[in-house]
């Protein structure tokens, strides 16, 4: 499920690092659901929501990511969570 994700927590890295590790583990890229202000949005949050591309459920479910932000803009991946 949440596997390869969940490897992630603690970890330290840009948001378009964090954007292309999704990618690679069959999310959608959040750059074709939010503008630009929407990702601006989440980084102030410290949450954002990606889709995965094969759900086996009806219902939308999405990955949520909570982070701290750094200097230079670097994301510390606090928790990973489904819902």
């Amino acid at each position: 499920m949440l596997k390869n994700e969940l490897s992630l927590i603690g970890k330290k890295m840009t948001f378009e690092e964090l954007n292309n590790f999704m990618i690679e583990n069959n999310y959608y890229n959040i750059h074709n659901d939010l503008s630009e202000r929407e990702i601006q949005d989440c980084l102030n949050e410290n949450v954002i929501a990606f889709e995965n591309k094969f759900q086996d459920s009806i219902e939308d479910i999405y990955t949520y990511i909570e982070f701290e932000v750094f200097e230079n803009n670097i994301l510390k991946i606090n928790n990973i969570f489904e819902m």
